[in-house]
C-alpha cells in the first residue's frame, strides 16, 4: 500500500493549478469559483490568445426550472475541458437564402444551453485588463454566442482586453410571461447570472472586475439598455455600448397585457389553452422544446414589420416599470455610454415589407416592390416620395416632416437596395443621424434629455464608424 504523498510534490501540484492569476503556468487552467477550467491556445493572426469556451454558468433550465430564473451551476472538482462551445438555445433555423449560413448555429440545439465563453490575450499583462462582455442579437428568438462572427479572439488580441460572451434563453422559453408560474424575462435573468459569474471570476483570468463593459447590437444593444435600467444589474458593469438597439425601442419590449395575450395564444396552439395561467404554464412545462420553436413566430405573423414574438416585459423585479417611464423619470444609473447606429441598416428591413419577399428564395424584387416595402415600413410617407423611390428619382418630397423608418434614416436606406441606385442628395440623412446620436441617456425624441451645444456629459455617439459631428471634441 502506498503511503501519504510527500508534502512537497503535493504543494508543487497545487501551485501548478493556482499560479499567478489563479492559472497554470501556461495559462490554460484557471481556478474559478465553480471549479478549475482548462482552455486552449489559439492564434489571432500571429497573436496568441487563450480561449475558454462552453463554461456552464447555470443549471440546465429544464423540467421545473423551465420559465424560471436561472439557478447557478453546481461547482465541480474535476478540471472542466473548456475547448469547445456549448449547446445553442432552441430556435428556429432560417436558411435557404443568400448569407443565411453565417447566422445559423453550428452547435447542437438544446435547453441545456446556458454557457459562457472568454478569450484572454497572451502574454498575460501583470496588471488586470478590462473585460468586454458581448450580448448577441437575434430579436430575442434566435442567435447564439458561438457564431464565427462573434469569435472574440481578434478583439482580445488587438486591444489587450478580455472578451466574454454568453448564451441566454430565447423565444417563449426565455421570455414567456404568465406570472407567478412564469414570471417572464428569464433570458435577461440568464444574462445577469452570467454577468455575476464573470464579475466574480474576472480577476482569475487576469481581468479587472471594476472595468467590465457590456456591448451589444440590435436586441443585444437593447439588452444592455435593460441592464442599465435594472437596479439589480447596475453594479455588475462599469460602462456600456449600444449599437442600433435601446430598451425604449418599440420592438424591444411588450406590455404586460400583450405579453399575457401572447402566452395564452401560444398555450392554445400547443394544446394548453384551458384553465388558469398556472395550469397553462404547468402544461407547457411538459411540452418538448421543439414545439415552442415551431409555434413561436405564429403568434405575430403578418402583424407589423419588426414584431418579435416574445420579449422583455415589466415584471416589477428585473424591470420595475415601462422603459420609457423609467427613462423619463431619470431612473438610469450614471455610466459612460457609447451609442450608435449602423449606416443604412434600415434597408435590410425594407425588403421584408416588399410584396412576394420570402426567406426561402433569392426574393429578387423590382423597384415597384421597393415601393410596397416603403409603404409597409413607413406608413406616413407621402405617395410622391414612394413614387420617387420606385422611379429611382432623387426629387421626391423626402423631407416630409417626421416620417422615418423604424431603424434609421430615410433616403439613404431607400436607395441602397441594388448597385444601380440613385443617391439622394441633401443633408437630411446626416442631420437625422446626428440628431439621434445626440440622444442623452438613451431617452426618446422630443424628450427632456437631449444634448445641447456645449453640454458636458458621458454619452459618446458613433455613426458609420465616426463620432457624431454634433458632439464636442473635448473629453466628455
Amino acid at each position: 500500500m502506498l503511503g501519504p504523498l510527500p508534502a512537497l510534490p503535493c504543494l508543487l501540484l497545487l501551485l501548478s493549478l493556482l499560479g499567478p492569476g489563479s492559472a497554470s503556468n501556461d495559462g490554460t487552467v484557471v481556478l474559478t469559483s465553480s471549479g478549475p477550467v482548462r482552455g486552449k491556445h489559439l492564434l489571432a493572426g500571429s497573436s496568441p490568445v487563450t480561449a475558454f469556451l462552453g463554461i456552464p454558468y447555470a443549471k440546465p433550465p429544464v423540467g421545473p426550472l423551465r420559465f424560471k430564473k436561472p439557478v447557478p451551476h453546481k461547482p465541480w472538482r474535476h478540471v472542466l475541458e473548456a475547448a469547445s462551445y456549448g449547446n445553442s438555445c432552441p430556435q428556429q433555423m432560417f436558411s435557404g437564402y443568400p448569407g443565411s449560413a453565417m447566422w445559423l448555429p453550428t452547435t447542437p440545439l438544446s435547453e441545456d444551453c446556458l454557457f459562457l465563453n472568454l478569450w484572454v490575450p497572451k502574454p498575460q499583462s501583470p496588471a488586470l485588463v478590462p473585460v468586454l462582455v458581448w450580448i448577441h442579437s437575434g430579436g430575442f428568438f434566435i442567435g447564439t454566442a458561438s457564431l464565427d462572427i462573434y469569435d472574440g479572439r481578434f478583439l482580445a488580441a488587438t486591444e489587450s482586453v478580455i472578451v466574454a460572451s454568453m448564451n441566454y434563453r430565447l423565444g417563449a422559453l426565455g421570455f414567456l410571461s404568465l406570472p407567478p408560474a412564469a414570471p417572464g424575462n428569464a433570458g435577461l435573468w440568464d444574462q445577469r447570472l452570467a454577468l455575476r459569474w464573470l464579475q466574480k471570476n474576472a480577476a482569475a483570468f487576469g481581468g479587472d472586475p471594476a472595468r467590465m463593459m457590456l456591448f451589444g447590437q440590435s436586441t443585444g444593444g437593447a439588452s444592455v439598455a435593460f441592464h442599465l435600467l435594472s437596479p439589480g444589474s447596475r453594479h455588475l458593469f462599469a460602462r456600456a455600448a449600444l449599437q442600433s438597439g435601446v430598451a425604449n425601442a418599440p420592438w424591444a419590449s411588450l406590455s404586460q397585457k400583450e405579453a399575457r395575450e401572447r402566452a395564452r395564444a401560444l398555450g392554445r396552439l400547443m394544446g394548453c389553452g384551458k384553465g388558469s395561467d398556472s395550469a397553462v404554464v404547468d402544461c407547457l412545462k411538459r411540452k418538448d422544446s421543439e414545439e415552442f420553436v415551431q409555434h413561436d413566430f405564429t403568434i405575430t405573423r403578418n402583424k407589423r414589420l419588426v414584431d418579435f414574438p416574445f420579449l422583455p416585459t415589466v415584471d416589477g423585479d428585473f424591470l420595475p416599470d415601462d422603459p420609457r417611464r423609467l427613462l423619463e423619470a431619470g431612473h438610469i444609473h450614471t455610466k459612460p455610454i457609447l451609442t450608435g447606429i449602423t449606416a443604412n441598416e434600415g434597408s435590410m428591413f425594407l425588403m421584408f415589407g416588399a410584396p412576394g419577399f420570402s426567406l426561402g428564395n433569392d426574393s429578387l424584387i423590382g423597384w415597384g416592390g421597393v415601393g410596397g416595402g416603403l409603404r409597409f415600413m413607413v406608413p406616413g410617407l407621402p405617395n410622391l416620395s414612394v413614387q420617387a423611390a420606385a422611379l429611382r428619382s432623387p426629387t421626391g418630397t423626402d423631407r416630409s416632416k417626421g416620417h422615418w423608418p423604424l431603424y434609421s434614416t430615410t433616403e439613404q436606406n431607400f436607395f441602397h437596395i441594388s448597385k444601380n441606385e440613385s443617391r439622394v442628395k441633401g443633408p437630411l440623412p446626416t442631420r437625422h443621424c446626428s440628431f439621434w446620436a445626440c440622444l442623452e441617456r438613451i431617452s426618446r425624441p422630443k424628450g427632456k434629455r437631449w444634448c445641447r451645444e456645449g453640454e458636458r456629459h458621458q454619452l459618446h455617439s458613433l455613426h458609420q464608424g465616426r463620432r457624431s459631428p454634433e458632439l464636442p471634441d473635448e473629453e466628455l
